[in-house]
């Protein structure tokens, strides 16, 4: 086999083999050899097939077999000859082959660049501190207060209000006959935010007694979910079985002990430990993305174009399908009703931003032995099965037989891992703030905290850039 070098162009290079037919034809007769240890053919014992015979019938699938053991060693070769990294897998064609001749090849190949890591020292970022003051712990206990709902029986007759529970016992007609589609009993609270009824169902049910009878007219909405409902008049029938009250809970000895506590000082501090948590998330997202954007401007290097054109391509495919539902649905934010060639520009953008960045985690990584154990590893498959658990049999299932997928599970980890070993070397500046000057100086920073202008919040880009990633790092937009 002999190999050379044909050109260099940045990150791809371009190679020639050339393999001699008889080491073709070598392999061939090996895997002819092979095969006839094996096959069964009328008139002949196993192993002992004629080779003309063995060739007539099987020269086909030992040629195809021999060509690509041939390529995969070429390829392995130039791989090992000159320590090349390579960013994706090679592209190989065959240039001239015909039998009883050489077999040339040619073999591009895209590496990964050479990156410098710098000293993580000179990175300056600023870190924030969160106070959590006695008000907001304050505030906190009383929404849990008004959050906590059970119910009783009414201790004296009197009609439903707003905030009751009324258990009701229900018939339908629809355009006039019996319609058994809805259940027979159904609670419903009164004012309550989530509303299990439409129309003026509500209203009618305001004021009436334990045991009364409530008849409603009203139509289904012509935007309803079963297109033969949709628009019709229906009448309901209902009647009420049971009212029950809400119970005012008070900061008592009885309230702690619901919320798994044993004192007011043991909820008031587990209060404190759970808003420090998430404020100091929110924190951390923060520095996290300043140091992502220190690390973009920072490390500069010829990006493979095939890891950005795949990154790029899955990008766009999930902004057309969300573009295409916001369409559909009358949710299109005027930010993103723009020209195509503007909204690629972007996005192409965002997918070299993201390359670029998920390369620079990985070099440290390499470089500095930090990896995802099985356990960790384990753990998250074990949480990913946790929010489907009617199915987590096939959850785990899914990620043996998937290696991919559980790449992408290790990729947030491995990221988060390289983040902290940078941040531990970095130069942090402590800040303490409140939690809403927190809230401000995390708006256009950390998804979900939009930037707001002086009249309404800034319209949000689409979700589908902000939860691509790349196959090393997520969350480098």
């Amino acid at each position: 086999m002999q190999i050379s070098q044909l050109q260099v162009n940045g990150l791809k290079q371009e190679y020639k083999v050339i393999v001699p037919a008889k080491d073709i034809e070598k392999k061939v007769e090996e895997r002819l050899q092979a095969i006839g240890k094996n096959v069964r053919l009328p008139g002949f014992r196993p192993g002992k097939t004629p080779f003309n015979i063995l060739k007539q019938r099987y020269g086909g699938q030992a040629l195809e077999e021999a060509l690509n053991h041939t390529v995969n060693s070429s390829v392995g070769q130039i791989i090992k000859d000159n320590s090349l990294r390579q960013a994706t897998q090679p592209n190989v064609s065959i240039v001239t082959f015909d039998e009883g001749k050489d077999l040339e090849l040619k073999v591009d190949v895209e590496v990964l660049p050479e990156i410098q890591v710098k000293d993580f020292s000179k990175i300056s970022l600023e870190k924030l501190k969160v106070e959590i003051t006695d008000a907001e712990i304050t505030k906190k206990i009383d929404e849990l207060l008004a959050g906590h709902k059970k119910y009783q029986e009414l201790t004296k007759e009197r009609a439903a209000k707003k905030g009751d529970m009324l258990h009701l016992d229900v018939s339908v007609e629809v355009a006039g006959k019996p319609f058994a589609g809805f259940g027979k009993q159904m609670q419903v609270v009164l004012g309550a935010e989530e509303k299990l009824l439409f129309g003026n169902i509500e209203s009618a049910l305001e004021g009436a007694k334990l045991h009364g009878k409530v008849d409603v007219d009203d139509q289904f909405p012509d935007d309803f979910g079963d297109k033969k409902l949709a628009g019709q008049p229906v009448k309901f029938h209902f009647t009420i079985t049971k009212i029950e009250e809400p119970i005012k809970f008070k900061l008592d000895e009885a309230f702690v002990k619901e919320m798994g506590c044993e004192t007011v000082d043991d909820l008031k501090n587990r209060i404190k430990e759970s808003l420090d948590k998430e404020y100091s998330n929110l924190a951390r997202l923060r520095l996290k993305r300043h140091l992502l954007d220190n690390l973009s401007d920072v490390y500069k290097f010829d990006l493979p174009e095939t890891l950005v054109k795949n990154e790029f391509e899955g990008i766009w495919k999930r902004l057309q399908d969300e573009l295409a539902h916001a369409k559909e649905q009358g949710t299109l934010e005027p930010e993103d009703d723009r020209p195509e060639e503007e909204l690629r520009q972007e996005y192409q953008g965002i997918a070299e931003r993201r390359v670029r960045l998920g390369l620079v985690i990985s070099e440290v990584s390499r470089l500095n032995k930090i990896n995802v154990s099985e356990e960790e590893i384990r753990q998250a498959i074990f949480q990913e099965a946790m929010r489907y658990p009617r199915q987590m049999k096939e959850v785990f299932e899914f990620y043996r037989k998937n290696p991919q997928a559980v790449d992408h599970l290790a990729a947030p980890i491995l990221e988060d891992k390289v983040v902290d070993f940078i941040l531990a070397g970095a130069s942090l500046k402590e800040k303490k703030v409140s939690t809403d000057q927190l809230i401000e100086l995390i708006r256009g920073v950390v998804p979900g905290f939009e930037e707001e202008t002086s009249d309404k919040p800034k319209a949000k880009k689409p979700k589908a850039a902000a939860k691509s990633k790349t196959a090393k790092a997520k969350g480098a937009e």
